[in-house]
């Protein structure tokens, strides 16, 4: 696959930030609203939320990605001092196979197992 093809269809943004730093530059009584405060930009600028701090945007580049996280952190002073890691990957096909693996739980060894969690 080409390199062009492999970032054809946009991206998929994904961070974590330190809770310790968000505490100490962010908020230290609201720490946890530094991701309301990032989702609420990336959904603004076409991202879409898929999970936890996993965002994806199917027609925007990744030099434009960097660019839009660029003008982020000059709005928002703390913003680079909290970040422990931000991924851009190309936005590509996923096979979520979890109704597969839903098919194949051994009902007998569930049973069990609930039995005993309930003593």
């Amino acid at each position: 696959m080409k390199i062009k093809k492999l970032w054809s269809d946009g991206v998929v943004l994904s961070f974590d930030f330190s809770t310790a730093q968000l505490k100490a530059y962010f908020s230290k009584t609201s720490p946890q609203g530094a991701y309301t405060v990032i989702k609420r930009f990336l959904k603004k600028n076409g991202f879409e939320h898929r999970k936890d701090t996993d965002y994806v945007n199917s027609s925007i580049s990744k030099i434009d990605t960097v660019d839009l996280l660029i003008d982020f952190a000059n709005e928002n002073k703390w913003f680079p001092l909290c970040v422990n890691k931000m991924n851009i990957s190309p936005n590509i096909e996923t096979l979520d196979i979890s109704e597969q693996l839903s098919q194949m739980v051994d009902e007998e060894w569930k049973s069990r197992k609930d039995k005993e969690n309930l003593s």
